[in-house]
């Protein structure tokens, strides 16, 4: 495993959300998210992540949720060796009706990034795996708050509005959850599934996905 592999978060989130991975992982690397302009696309954005990646060597690249869907912009400019997404989508077809239509209601505009935070924070208490696994709560609020209102709400925005088609690679690992509620794996093609797997998946059950990775890369 001589291929530094890079990992992009979701939504949300900051490093914490690998921060298993990256104890056990060798080479591995998290990208924090650039500095977004207001009037970024998804598109124009994610070239702000080439320049913390060494093209001049082979690399992996993983990205769960939305960091998914910025590595399926990536590779548009970059080509890794290995493409892992975790509980995202492949391009705006796999995601789910409801999403999709938000581009044209516009309803999402209605919440601010500090709604948001305050959804995540009061939501939590009703997500079952992230109750009753010690301190997982308190680690999504402080990723959560970490993020600024204005990127949380840049975030939505370029997710929405999102125009990736079906014209992409087809060597990409998709692992993705039965129970994933936000992207439901119905709507999605090729993939691994993991039996009653939500999209918190990888933070409730982070030695999983670390063996499953360490297999893979």
């Amino acid at each position: 495993m001589n291929a530094k592999t890079y990992f992009i978060g979701g939504i949300a989130t900051d490093g914490q959300l690998y921060r298993y991975q990256l104890e056990h992982i060798p080479n591995s690397v998290y990208l924090p998210f650039p500095r977004h302009d207001v009037y970024d696309t998804m598109e124009t954005y994610v070239q702000k992540f080439i320049p913390l990646i060494d093209t001049s060597k082979p690399f992996n690249i993983a990205g769960c949720s939305m960091g998914g869907i910025m590595t399926m912009e990536l590779l548009k400019h970059i080509h890794p060796e290995k493409v892992i997404l975790i509980s995202s989508v492949k391009c705006r077809k796999e995601m789910p009706w409801k999403l999709r239509q938000l581009k044209h209601t516009k309803l999402h505009r209605l919440f601010s990034g500090s709604m948001f935070i305050k959804s995540i924070e009061y939501g939590s208490r009703f997500i079952k795996e992230v109750n009753t696994t010690q301190h997982l709560r308190e680690q999504i609020i402080s990723m959560a708050k970490n993020n600024s209102p204005d990127f949380l709400y840049w975030c939505v925005n370029a997710i929405v509005n999102w125009n990736s088609n079906s014209d992409y690679r087809k060597d990409i690992i998709h692992i993705h959850g039965t129970n994933d509620k936000m992207f439901p794996i119905k709507n999605l093609k090729n993939v691994i599934p993991v039996e009653k797997g939500t999209h918190n998946m990888i933070l409730s059950n982070p030695s999983y996905f670390t063996d499953f990775l360490l297999k893979t890369l």
